[in-house]
């Protein structure tokens, strides 16, 4: 112990010492700025390195503003530069990213102009980073391409990695995860290649992120492990705040939730060390996301809480709008849908402010500006090997005609020659004129084309447009059914309320007749105006694909409906194929059960020969999961079988939803990327089969592709038109 204590006292005092070297450097360079005008920027500029070294953010930000005006004075573009940029990096240390990145796009325009490149890569890297933060992503990629460009002219391996993997980043904020995993790799071959050993263990984390969200997890989790291995117990306190964070988002979507929870809980512990709000505000999030899974809603909203409390009026947008899709999702389940509407409106409102039109866009020119001169790049080297060539064909052309000559000169075959050449030339006649003809039908071919081509455009072109004013009609109608739902329903309380008081206080049989009457039909119009709103819910649901037990659905449905009231000797069974592995949205698929199971007991046979049933069975058959709900109820007309699943269609009388159930059904198995249909049966029943894709993953995944493709589509009709 005493040895101990001896060691931390010289510690101690090591430290000291090694401060107060410091500060006499600082207290030197201030009294050599009060008795020299002559060099006063390299002093300014010398006391800002010194207090940046300290740590000492507040002074360095003042002294780099100091030495910015004297580069001023003195019309020194190069200490203009120096200035701006480390006030500009100081400011967004400090959390002021506006005034930070407006100072680095000056230094950089002053840069740019007076070609220095060497200034100008590193003032492009922080601007890209401070960009990617504040989720201006398509102003990060351009930063972060034209880095890149910098640092391959003045061939630099280390800084080409550093370049790809700050592109990989952004491309993985914005959830393509194909391009993030293409230049992280990008990033590790270029380190690999050049024996680069710097942060080989960040390119292992960003490729496990990107992998995960790929949905390939085995891999995702061999290079999260990999990088723990590289650095092992000397690793940097950033590159193990992010790498358990990766570890966990793995473990997490592989639906290890008790190893990811212990990963999450490290990466709040380290971000708190760090003074990493992002990472604290992230890691809490996704603890939010398991506690959901296991139906801990109050605990998911206390964690949801924490992590607004440090993002709310922050620059972490992207972190802020995942926690508003959170909040929406707890409220919902909950059924505080007032709650839920008010975060969803945030959620709508903060991703049209990131993800505007012009994002996209300007990702594409970027994009293109790129592949573009990757693609000069090749011709051009290409063209090289062409030279070549030529130069050597050129060569062997004249060491052939030469020998040729001297031949012909020994041998005296000068006649064969000249009967050769005729030959040549009449041949060459024939070839000339095959040439126009190919060329006439050439013409022709491309004029033909260019008719096509217009004639495609201009039909692409109007399609475009359909589709535009078909989603506008269908969101101006899904918003008037949801607004008209919402303002109708306060009224429709009131009235069912005053009904009910009235009961109470009237007597007369005839009044207390008609407002029973009244009553049910407030009652009826209140569950149609329900299930309009889960119209909205289903079309603005984000889909959460997660494990589901058919087993415990059914059971939750069926109790439901027990309270509902059932009718006499009904019997419920059900059949789940043992083991099933199924994968999708809890929420759409348990709407598609209950308004399934809801009318077969609606529409009982109520003859007393008959004992009415309902079974429901579930198995899988190849990548899809089939489930079958069969009942003897009083069956459906055969001219209302086409019809059924359409809005306020109703096949029965009985019916007291307004002809709405079946179409949720329809609408959540759409959602899902399902179907669902009336399958006909051998006997008299009545059977509805509905067909779920195994995983909802591969479904989300192939809807963003065709996304993608269809805005690039839409992008180059827009150009062409």
């Amino acid at each position: 112990m005493k040895k101990v204590g001896l060691i931390l006292i010289l510690v101690f005092f090591e430290l000291s010492a090694l401060f107060a070297q410091d500060f006499s450097k600082v207290d030197s360079l201030k009294n050599l700025l009060q008795s020299n005008d002559s060099n006063r920027f390299d002093i300014l500029f010398g006391i800002y390195k010194a207090y940046y070294g300290l740590k000492f953010k507040d002074s360095a930000l003042k002294y780099s503003d100091l030495s910015l005006n004297a580069a001023l004075n003195d019309g020194d573009s190069l200490g203009i530069v120096r200035s701006l940029h480390s006030r500009g990096d100081m400011r967004i240390q400090l959390g002021n990213y506006p005034k930070g990145i407006a100072d680095l796009e000056i230094a950089l325009g002053v840069a740019d102009r007076n070609r220095m490149l060497d200034r100008a890569k590193y003032i492009l890297n922080v601007l890209a980073l401070a960009n990617t933060v504040v989720a201006n992503y398509d102003k990060a990629l351009d930063y972060n391409f034209r880095s890149l460009r910098i640092r391959e002219e003045l061939g630099s391996p280390l800084e080409i990695s550093v370049a790809q993997n700050n592109i990989g980043i952004v491309y993985l904020s914005l959830d393509d995860f194909e391009n993030a995993l293409d230049f992280f790799e990008r990033s590790l071959e270029t380190k690999l290649a050049n024996d680069i050993k710097h942060d080989v263990e960040r390119c292992y984390i960003n490729i496990g992120m990107a992998a995960k969200g790929l949905g390939q997890f085995d891999k995702a989790i061999k290079n999260l492990k990999r990088a723990f291995s590289i650095c092992q117990n000397s690793c940097n306190p950033q590159i193990l705040m992010e790498a358990h964070y990766a570890l966990g988002e793995a473990y997490r979507v592989s639906n290890e939730l008790s190893t990811a929870w212990e990963e999450y809980k490290e990466t709040v512990k380290l971000a708190e060390q760090l003074v990493s709000p992002r990472y604290k505000s992230m890691a809490l999030n996704s603890m939010a996301q398991i506690l959901i899974i296991k139906n801990n809603l109050d605990g998911a909203l206390e964690l949801v809480n924490q992590s607004q409390r440090l993002v709310d009026n922050s620059v972490l947008r992207d972190q802020n709008l995942n926690d508003y899709a959170l909040l929406t999702e707890i409220y919902r389940k909950k059924g505080d849908f007032q709650l839920a509407s008010f975060y969803q409106e945030k959620y709508i409102d903060l991703n049209k402010e990131i993800f505007q039109g012009d994002l996209i866009r300007n990702i594409s020119r970027i994009q293109s500006d790129y592949e573009e001169r990757e693609n000069l790049k090749t011709i051009a080297s290409k063209n090289q090997v062409l030279k070549l060539q030529e130069d050597i064909i050129a060569r062997q052309k004249s060491e052939y005609a030469f020998i040729i000559t001297i031949t012909f000169l020994v041998m005296g075959l000068a006649l064969v020659m000249y009967r050769a050449n005729q030959s040549q030339r009449k041949t060459n006649q024939q070839l000339a004129q095959a040439k126009e003809t190919i060329q006439h039908q050439n013409e022709l071919l491309s004029n033909t084309n260019q008719m096509l081509e217009s004639e495609v455009q201009e039909r692409t072109k109007e399609l475009f447009q359909s589709n535009e004013s078909l989603t506008k009609v269908n969101e101006e109608m899904d918003n008037f059914i949801y607004k008209t739902s919402h303002d109708i329903r306060g009224p429709l309380a009131t009235l069912k309320g005053m009904c009910n008081v009235a009961m109470v206080d009237v007597k007369d049989e005839l009044a207390l007749t008609y407002l029973k009457k009244l009553d049910t039909s407030a009652a009826k119009l209140n569950a149609i105006l329900s299930r309009l709103l889960i119209i909205n819910q289903i079309n603005h649901s984000l889909l959460n694909p997660e494990y589901i037990k058919f087993e415990d659905q059914i059971e939750e449905i069926i109790a439901l409906e027990a309270k509902k009231g059932l009718p006499a000797r009904m019997k419920f069974t059900y059949d789940v194929e043992p083991g099933l592995n199924f994968r999708s949205d809890k929420e759409m698929t348990r709407i598609i059960l209950e308004n399934l199971i809801d009318n077969a007991i609606k529409f009982y046979n109520d003859s007393q020969r008959i004992d009415p049933f309902v079974h429901v069975r579930v198995f899988s058959e190849g990548q899809n999961v089939m489930v079958k709900v069969t009942d003897n109820g009083i069956g459906i007309d055969e001219s209302s079988k086409d019809k059924i699943f359409n809005l306020f269609v109703r096949a029965s009388e009985r019916s007291d939803s307004g002809g709405i159930g079946l179409y949720l059904s329809k609408l959540a198995s759409t959602k899902l990327g399902g179907t669902i249909e009336l399958t006909p049966t051998s006997d008299s029943t009545t059977q509805f089969t509905v067909t779920f894709p195994r995983d909802l993953l591969g479904v989300l995944e192939e809807r963003r592709a065709e996304e993608l493709k269809r805005e690039k589509q839409r992008q180059n009709a827009i150009k062409k038109g």
